[in-house]
């Protein structure tokens, strides 16, 4: 059974799952900021990278071994000889590098290097919650070499997202127009711009190698519906932007799974969908806000159908409402019993916003790219027939999602 903000193990706890059609293979998922390799040598040391399962690696040093990484080159388009649509690589590098920036820290702990990127005219610049951790001290600096002072203005580590502002923008350097990650397709081409190592403006291209992924973020909430990119990132990467051809940001690159420390064309990046609304609830008010419906669900799968009666159809049982949540105060029904193996008795919800649900990831989609107070339509099969309710979304309660 899945809620909408973390997917939970069988027995109730909120161990995140393997990420959706992957199996693992002992690698690492570590945030991509210089300091990791440390890290990541003090936990193999004490023989704790063994089970085969995804651990987070959260960085406090600095001082790594520069290793240098190859671009993916896209022969596809010259081998078809058809253009692809959009920019080219190098025009949206040229255009868009100037607003990626480099964003130093000092902590109590050390020094630690990511990047991030301009959003508007009044300064806001966004990057992972973990690239300013801890931070005593914020320093950005642009492309061209001027540096500012950063305040950060809020930080969420559930999505690992944090809003740094400066006071004054370069003269001459243009915001980063924000993308829409729910229309992405497997195969789509993505630039990746960032300072790994320290190397400032850095590009690389690849592809959308997948969708649908779930990562953990820092304070061991799951995050949902992360964009997979064979794009090559490495530490130092981490809150810089994915972009998609047409110099769109589509995703905040983020993570790296990996044996070694090292890109091996496994890296995810947090969807634009999912932070926007984030990043506007910070700006306004220093705090992060997360739509919120207070379900629990399970995919209507092909075997759940034939024993439900429902054979041919698609979407996601309502196991269980949170009574706090707008499901609830608009009369959604819960399942009987919420572990049962069959779950008897729930509304199966089939659309949101006339959009077809096919799992908790669609819904996680079609929340989490919505700001708290708008309205949403749901439609549910009940006893056969269909229902449209209603719901204002709300604001997710403090106790829901995190790990015990």
């Amino acid at each position: 059974m899945q809620d909408e903000t973390n997917p939970t193990t069988p027995d109730g706890g909120n161990t995140p799952p393997k990420p959706k059609g992957m199996k693992r293979v002992g690698a690492i998922a570590l945030p991509a900021v210089v300091g990791a390799v440390t890290a990541l040598a003090v936990l193999a040391g004490t023989g704790q990278l063994g089970g085969g399962d995804t651990t987070i690696i959260r960085e406090t040093a600095s001082g790594v071994t520069t290793s240098m990484s190859s671009a993916r080159d896209t022969a596809a388009e010259a081998e078809s000889g058809v253009p692809s649509k959009g920019l080219s690589v190098a025009e949206v590098v040229k255009r868009k590098s100037p607003a990626v920036v480099s964003i130093s820290n000092e902590t109590t702990q050390g020094g630690s290097l990511g990047s991030g990127f301009l959003i508007d005219a009044a300064g806001h610049i966004i990057t992972n919650a973990h690239v300013v951790d801890s931070a005593s001290k914020t320093t950005v600096t642009f492309k061209d070499g001027t540096e500012a002072e950063g305040t950060i203005l809020g930080v969420d580590t559930s999505t690992d997202v944090a809003v740094v502002k400066i006071d004054k923008v370069p003269t001459g350097v243009s915001p980063l127009p924000l993308g829409n990650s729910g229309g992405l397709t497997v195969g789509q081409e993505v630039v990746a711009i960032g300072n790994p190592y320290g190397y400032s403006g850095t590009a690389t291209t690849g592809i959308v190698s997948a969708l649908e992924r779930v990562i953990e973020s820092p304070s061991g909430f799951t995050i949902q519906n992360a964009i997979q990119t064979d794009a090559a990132i490495n530490q130092g990467n981490s809150g810089g932007p994915l972009f998609d051809r047409d110099g769109r940001v589509i995703g905040i690159n983020s993570q790296i799974a990996s044996k070694n420390g090292g890109n091996v064309g496994i890296g995810f990046a947090v969807p634009i969908d999912t932070v926007r609304p984030i990043v506007a609830s910070i700006i306004a008010s220093g705090t992060a806000q997360h739509a919120w419906i207070g379900i629990q669900g399970r995919e209507l799968t092909p075997g759940l159908a034939e024993k439900l009666g429902l054979v041919g159809k698609r979407g996601v049982i309502v196991a269980a409402l949170d009574d706090r949540g707008p499901a609830n105060d608009a009369g959604m029904k819960a399942a009987d019993s919420a572990d049962a193996a069959v779950p008897k008795g729930g509304d199966l919800i089939v659309a949101i916003n006339g959009t077809p649900i096919t799992d908790m990831a669609d819904v996680s989609k079609a929340v989490a790219s919505r700001k708290v107070g708008d309205q949403i339509t749901i439609t549910v099969l009940r006893d056969g027939k269909s229902e449209t309710l209603t719901l204002t979304l709300k604001d997710r309660p403090a106790d829901i999602g995190a790990k015990k």
